[in-house]
């Protein structure tokens, strides 16, 4: 597992944020970003601002707990399904959740995605779940999520939205950023005939992803 010290995950968290806000993955005060911190802790992103405005003064320190050890700030109201992937995932260092055009549409529609398409996404994210509604902003979402926590590293939310892990807050971006081009495309190959898949033989020439 890198170890990473608290300035910079503090400026890793803030960088990602604003890249979600600049990529359309989230609109208005919506999503949430977090990365594991030191002395086990976990920082996240605070409760009702727009991504592209928090700065790293503003992010909320949680132990596992959930319990609020430093910040003068409410943590995101979806802390619980961030400490359910840290606490599953010990090697997993970061978590970026948001509402994604078309990954949300997919979610909205209660609609998986096809794993077997792209090999970038095989190898590189390996299957998307489709996890049950929980209500957000609750402990029923975490309790949602978590038979699906370790087998997958993408989370369509049904009727909410999306959320990816890795292995750093940046690694769970880009996961993220990759699960939406992935859908948009999905969706574009709908519109010509629908996607074909590809053969058993393929996917299993291809490395398996990594669950970190």
């Amino acid at each position: 597992m890198t170890a990473y010290n608290d300035k910079h995950i503090r400026l890793e968290i803030v960088e990602i944020c604003r890249k979600m806000s600049d990529h359309q993955l989230v609109a208005g005060t919506e999503g949430n970003v977090s990365g594991r911190a030191d002395g086990n802790t976990i920082l996240m992103t605070p409760s009702g601002f727009n991504k592209a405005d928090v700065t790293p003064d503003m992010l909320v320190r949680l132990k596992d707990d959930g319990s609020v050890v430093e910040g003068d700030l409410a943590p995101t109201s979806e802390k619980w399904m961030h400490l359910e992937f840290y606490k599953q995932r010990p090697k997993s260092n970061g978590v970026a959740h948001g509402h994604p055009i078309h990954c949300t549409a997919f979610a909205a529609a209660k609609r998986n995605l096809p794993h077997d398409i792209l090999p970038e996404l095989v190898a590189v994210i390996g299957r998307i779940a489709t996890v049950p509604y929980g209500r957000p902003s609750s402990a029923k979402l975490a309790q949602a999520l978590a038979p699906f926590v370790r087998q997958h590293n993408v989370f369509l939310l049904e009727n909410h939205g999306a959320t990816a892990v890795g292995a750093s807050v940046r690694d769970a971006f880009h996961r993220l950023q990759v699960a939406e081009a992935y859908a948009r495309t999905v969706w574009a190959a709908e519109a010509i005939g629908g996607v074909k898949p590809m053969t058993p033989e393929q996917i299993a020439d291809l490395p398996p992803p990594s669950f970190e």
